[in-house]
């Protein structure tokens, strides 16, 4: 929760509006389009079993529970069944509005009332408790059982909900359900509460963990996690581009960390292709042209911080600082201009006309927020 309050801030938040308007508008013209084919019902169910697989065994495990809990191997598999409890909310959530958003897509295929989604949303529900139990039982030294028995699930699963599209879903509840009972059955057979991997469910956790506080990093920085640096030499013509020349001191050490710091072109980059995307699904031009003035001004914001990052380095100070803020500008004028572009080739899947009006919108932003914008936000912290 501390961390949440720090990613959807303002702007992200606003932009997540925006976005989700777009897709609803989207969904809504692609639905009174399309027609009845034979590939919709195993599209749909191989996306509701795709959804099923997120969501991982939330253990919480640390390391020092290696040694300290030791002794209570035994009696340490009635925490992970809890845990393994407290692990289905969130997929449960997710699948839930998984199946409220495929809902009008089903009633393309044929006509469903609210107790025939009901049902499939509860026997998706089951499939994911049992693939739980799986991720579970990895941790008892049984992995192929865990391995194999995931994979025969997940296609299983798309079968079942196949079934259930195509004829009605209690087909896939009672396919869920008999599933799910024939693997309780025989799994005091496979568990072995002695058995216990400490240190393979520790590395485990660790790693999930590592991938949630990465995607904090985005957005903030957290303790004892940092994106890094990194030398990428097939950037190198981008930064040759600048001269090393004593006027551009600065030009050549914001390019070469924009281009190395992961923080900054990564971010960048995903949000780059996320409005490339969102302009590719975008039907209306002044729709278009909306989301392009938003996503150039989100990035030109979020770059803004990068204009300190080389404070704390004392050897910068020896840097002209009159060179420094015109230097910024250029680069964010440069970033902000590939971002124009990448958004016009997104709207030019639409039409030409969009993909111009794109550009001409995005570019006027991105003049108007190096020009005036920049500058005015920056001007105190320079001084």
């Amino acid at each position: 929760m501390k961390y949440l309050r720090l990613v959807f801030n303002d702007h992200f938040v606003l932009v997540l509006i925006i976005l989700f308007g777009a897709l609803l508008y989207g969904y809504s013209q692609v639905l009174k389009s399309l027609t009845v084919s034979w590939w919709l019902v195993p599209l749909v169910a191989l996306a509701l079993s795709l959804v099923g697989q997120l969501g991982g065994l939330a253990s919480l495990a640390e390391p020092a529970d290696a040694t300290f809990l030791l002794p209570q191997t035994q009696a340490y598999s009635r925490y992970l069944f809890k845990a393994r409890r407290y692990s289905l909310w969130l997929p449960a959530t997710i699948l839930v509005l998984a199946t409220l958003a495929a809902w009008p897509l089903i009633g393309v295929v044929h006509h469903t009332d609210w107790t025939q989604l009901v049902t499939l949303g509860v026997a998706v529900l089951v499939f994911k408790d049992l693939e739980l139990w799986l991720r579970l039982l990895r941790l008892y030294r049984q992995p192929q059982i865990a391995g194999w028995g995931r994979l025969a699930l997940w296609g299983g699963e798309w079968v079942a909900i196949m079934l259930g599209l195509w004829w009605h879903p209690a087909i896939t509840m009672a396919l869920a359900l008999a599933v799910n009972l024939l693997f309780r059955w025989h799994l005091t057979t496979w568990f072995t509460p002695a058995k216990l991997d400490w240190l393979g469910m520790i590395a485990q956790e660790d790693h999930r963990m590592s991938r949630i506080y990465r995607f904090y990093n985005l957005f903030t920085d957290v303790p004892g996690l940092s994106s890094g640096v990194s030398r990428r030499r097939w950037l190198d013509p981008l930064a040759k581009l600048v001269r090393r020349r004593p006027e551009r001191l600065w030009d050549f050490l914001y390019v070469r960390g924009f281009l190395r710091r992961t923080e900054w072109s990564g971010l960048t980059l995903r949000l780059a292709l996320i409005g490339a995307v969102v302009e590719a699904l975008a039907s209306q031009w002044w729709l278009a042209a909306i989301l392009a003035a938003v996503v150039v001004y989100l990035i030109g914001f979020q770059l803004l911080p990068f204009y300190l990052v080389y404070d704390e380095i004392v050897f910068s100070q020896l840097y002209p600082n009159q060179d420094r803020l015109p230097a910024f500008r250029r680069l964010v004028a440069r970033v902000l201009g590939g971002v124009s572009v990448a958004l016009a080739a997104g709207a030019l899947v639409a039409n030409w006309v969009t993909a111009l009006v794109v550009l001409g919108v995005a570019g006027g932003v991105s003049l108007a927020f190096c020009v005036w914008y920049l500058p005015w936000r920056l001007a105190p912290k320079q001084a």
